[in-house]
């Protein structure tokens, strides 16, 4: 402590001791100057409990608190206590809107301001929805870039390119009873599927997605008719989903979405580990290694991941 200052929160000359918190303050280098009355009354920061002044509180912080504390991306208020983090945007939310609130179809997150309901009953987050795809004709010039990738970096032409069909949630629940999606696929969270009815190829992509995972699934279910040409027989779900989703990777990375090839990478779940095998194998053996465990369904020179 320390005498002969004017208290920042009260304005009156300081009697005797004061604190000096020199983290806050207008005047950075002496400090924020606190009397003791105001250390023993003014209201405290709700996270670093310095006293503040009701002047320069904000919903009960103090300045360096209130920019450096997440906000809820649902309610847009800073979060004091426990939060969730969508690791798939980075998006924090509190406890209240994480469990009060409806949940985006896309990203999971809670969906607060700026966030929509679907016709078919899907709820979208604001972020998702900045970029997300409506229209039949964007979406057909996205599969037009995918394919053209596919076709030219990947060499993966098909002899019948599958045509694009934009459906909603209700039409993809419907069209996932009439094939057999993996035992670890949540019916909820498949957003895209190829199905081969005799001659007609048709790959279903639901619309509403963010642009880039749009292009993601595209490329996923593009890999799918691939191997229907290529190698029918293939019945392995790690080497089929590995394959597709190490196809999907490569046109993200095409297209310079190395953040979204890598959260890709990081999954855990079949469609992850696959990835990763896949990435393995293209590293000793270049894409050539990579198609060769697609067509013969072995991945030779690796192991899957426990």
């Amino acid at each position: 402590m320390v005498t002969g200052k004017f208290c920042n929160l009260c304005g009156q000359p300081t009697k005797g001791q004061y604190n000096v918190y020199r983290r806050l303050g207008s005047d950075i280098h002496k400090g924020l100057v606190v009397c003791q009355r105001c250390e023993r009354e003014a209201r405290r920061c709700a996270i670093c409990r310095i006293p503040i002044s009701p002047v320069v509180s904000v919903n009960g912080l103090c300045p360096t608190c209130d920019t450096q504390v997440p906000r809820c991306a649902a309610c847009g208020q800073r979060i004091q206590g426990h939060y969730i983090r969508n690791e798939s945007n980075g998006a924090y939310y509190c406890e209240t809107c994480f469990n009060h609130r409806p949940h985006c179809g896309v990203c999971g997150g809670a969906v607060g301001r700026g966030g929509y309901q679907l016709h078919d009953g899907r709820f979208i987050c604001a972020q998702c929805h900045d970029t997300a795809v409506y229209d039949a004709g964007k979406a057909a010039d996205l599969y037009e870039q995918v394919t053209g990738i596919m076709d030219q970096r990947l060499g993966m032409r098909l002899n019948m390119l599958p045509s694009l069909s934009l459906v909603d949630r209700n039409q993809m629940l419907a069209l996932l009873e009439q094939t057999e999606i993996s035992d670890t696929d949540d019916p909820d969270r498949v957003f895209g599927l190829f199905l081969r009815r005799g001659r007609k190829r048709t790959i279903y992509v639901e619309y509403g997605l963010p642009q880039i995972l749009m292009i993601q699934i595209m490329a996923h279910e593009y890999a799918h008719a691939w191997q229907g040409e290529n190698c029918p027989l293939l019945r392995d779900p790690f080497v089929r989903e590995g394959f597709s989703e190490w196809a999907a990777y490569r046109v993200l990375v095409a297209l310079g979405a190395v953040k979204k090839a890598a959260l890709l990478e990081q999954r855990a779940d079949l469609y992850g580990q696959g990835l990763q095998l896949m990435l393995a194998l293209e590293r000793q053996g270049g894409t050539a290694a990579v198609f060769q465990a697609c067509r013969s369904g072995e991945t030779k020179g690796s192991q899957r991941l426990p």
